[in-house]
């Protein structure tokens, strides 16, 4: 049994911490390819079990799928990699505190499977794999560029219906992206 959704921010440390583990070059996550890899683990996620994997919504943000509250979180270190973990905030005393990672196999594995796919990738092809043609950003994004919605919100049923797209491209093919590290601000 989950308790799914979880707090975004324990998901993304989740996959900072896995990452960290597998990967030769520790610390090498930076926030754009954080938010496309936690997007990734969702749309697998929820393609297995049914579940959101996160709380709150994705939005399309012109570098792709963006989760705000890990936005937030982790922004501060633009191109560069994340070397902390997301804490949580009391909103009236101010004090941080550490946040659980959630303990589900589903996720766990979703993760792993995430990270062995992708996670090897820089951060321009993981965009180039999150705007796949009629996959779930690429959807939203002409409805809100031909303004039929109001949202940028990727719908769960927009992710489950449309996600697949992003993992049928080769993740082979070399990016010939031009896209910074930095995910721009949204107002």
């Amino acid at each position: 049994m989950t308790n799914a959704p979880y707090d975004p921010r324990a998901v993304a440390n989740c996959i900072l911490d896995v990452a960290r583990t597998m990967m030769v070059n520790q610390d090498t996550i930076t926030p754009l390819a954080l938010q496309k890899l936690l997007y990734f683990v969702h749309a697998h996620y929820l393609a297995a079990t049914g579940n959101p994997a996160v709380k709150g919504a994705f939005e399309a943000w012109p570098y792709g799928p963006v989760h705000p509250t890990v936005y937030k979180s982790f922004n501060e270190f633009g191109k560069n990699p994340i070397t902390r973990r997301a804490k949580a905030k009391n909103l009236l005393t101010g004090e941080e505190r550490d946040l659980n990672p959630p303990e589900d196999w589903q996720l766990n594995r979703a993760i792993m499977w995430v990270l062995v796919s992708f996670g090897h990738l820089p951060a321009g092809r993981l965009v180039d794999l999150s705007h796949v043609h009629n996959g779930p950003w690429h959807y939203v994004s002409e409805q809100v560029r031909k303004g039929e919605v109001v949202t940028r919100q990727i719908p769960d049923k927009v992710t489950l219906e449309r996600g697949r797209r992003m993992f049928l491209v080769s993740t082979n093919q070399v990016s010939d992206s031009t896209y910074g590290e930095e995910v721009p601000p949204q107002h």
